[in-house]
């Protein structure tokens, strides 16, 4: 089969982070928009990249990508494909639209016209009617229209990647996995570094890190992977490359990995969830406060990587940025010339504290978690 076009949607300021792995992982050029890359490929990087890829939420094959003018073009586009190489005629399916702009119809209009589309031309071409289910699909067909731009493709991936599969205990404020291993990625952080987050919650960031550590796919808990319901999926190939992917695992890993947290139903959770990812023997877990110095292990920590609360429900706004300015002391205390990469929606209350306790921001990045407008910020301590 020739070259594929591909595009795997991420995190809203995280495009650069997403391309990097895209194109390590197999060793392709990347284009990036708005929440999105696309690159060339075939179906064993499609495999490859529903395993191993970190930063990445969903992988499609790309059907369509251009230009449209009115609901009646996106029928024409639409019906203008071929679907017979995708779907089986006893195969149901369904179309998902997001729209983003200023147009006279709903993503409800686009669906319902696209899901006519792909009837009409399968019938076209085969003569059979295919079924629509809504809620189970055997094939998930996607549609974004942004603006004047119409781009369609085929879900690969099925749920979104960032639901790995082992959050068996669940945080109130927990981070997706896809942010906390791109915070790893952003602060330049290797397993060659020391790490502590020293207010994990259910320990989502020191998992994603003992996973990279030990060589572990990040999403190898996955049994239910959509590409393995198109017809054009070849089963045995992609369980070559999951047996060959998970035989690259080391057995032990040398990384000093730490997850502290204030509160043991956290660490409890957080024990568990890394016993489900496999990764529990590479985490040591501590109870303790993360701005009382005397808290933190004796060792040394190359990295501290922290999603720390921001201050939206509880916390009055003054509060958190005590809070912050408490943290960043004992990080002067106990972890100097440490780098720190942290998260906030508080960015305001967070660079007032790095001014008054003297930390320096090295990077600062803006991201959508969820529906929240957060920054990343680097810092040296």
């Amino acid at each position: 089969m020739e070259k594929l076009r591909f595009f795997a949607t991420t995190v809203i300021g995280l495009e650069d982070v997403a391309s990097r792995e895209v194109e390590s992982l197999i060793g392709v050029k990347t284009e990036q928009d708005v929440g999105r890359i696309a690159f060339h490929g075939n179906l064993e990087d499609v495999y490859l990249l529903n395993l191993k890829a970190s930063t990445i939420n969903k992988v499609f094959i790309e059907l369509y990508g251009s230009t449209f003018q009115s609901l009646n073009d996106i029928y024409r586009l639409a019906k203008s494909l071929d679907y017979t190489w995708i779907l089986d005629a006893q195969q149901t399916f369904a179309i998902r639209s997001e729209r983003v702009g200023v147009h006279n119809f709903t993503s409800m209009d686009v669906s319902r016209v696209v899901g006519q589309a792909v009837i009409d031309s399968f019938a076209n071409a085969t003569g059979k009617r295919l079924k629509v289910n809504l809620d189970e699909p055997d094939v998930e067909i996607y549609c974004l229209v942004r603006n004047s731009d119409f781009i369609m493709g085929v879900n690969t991936t099925g749920a979104s990647l960032h639901k790995r599969g082992y959050r068996v205990y669940s945080h109130p404020a927990a981070l997706k996995p896809t942010i906390a291993s791109a915070m790893l990625r952003i602060g330049d952080w290797t397993p060659a570094n020391s790490l502590i987050d020293p207010m994990c919650g259910g320990a989502t960031i020191p998992i994603e890190a003992a996973l990279e550590a030990s060589g572990i796919p990040p999403n190898h808990l996955r049994k239910d992977f959509a590409f393995l319901r198109l017809k054009i999926c070849n089963q045995e190939t992609f369980e070559k490359i999951r047996a060959e992917a998970l035989a690259q695992q080391k057995l032990e890993s040398a990384c000093k990995i730490c997850a502290m947290e204030k509160f043991a139903k956290h660490v409890q959770g957080g024990i568990e969830n890394a016993k489900k990812a496999g990764v529990h023997e590479t985490i040591s877990f501590k109870i303790g406060d993360a701005t009382k110095p005397q808290d933190y292990p004796e060792a040394q920590f190359d990295f501290i990587v922290v999603n720390p609360p921001y201050g939206l429900r509880a916390n009055p706004k003054e509060g958190v940025r005590k809070l912050y300015e408490s943290f960043l002391k004992a990080l002067k205390t106990k972890l100097p010339e440490a780098t720190l990469v942290i998260i906030t929606a508080a960015s305001k209350r967070f660079k007032e504290a790095a001014e008054n306790t003297g930390i320096t921001i090295i990077k600062d990045r803006k991201i959508w978690h969820g529906e929240l407008l957060a920054n990343i910020f680097t810092c040296k301590i």
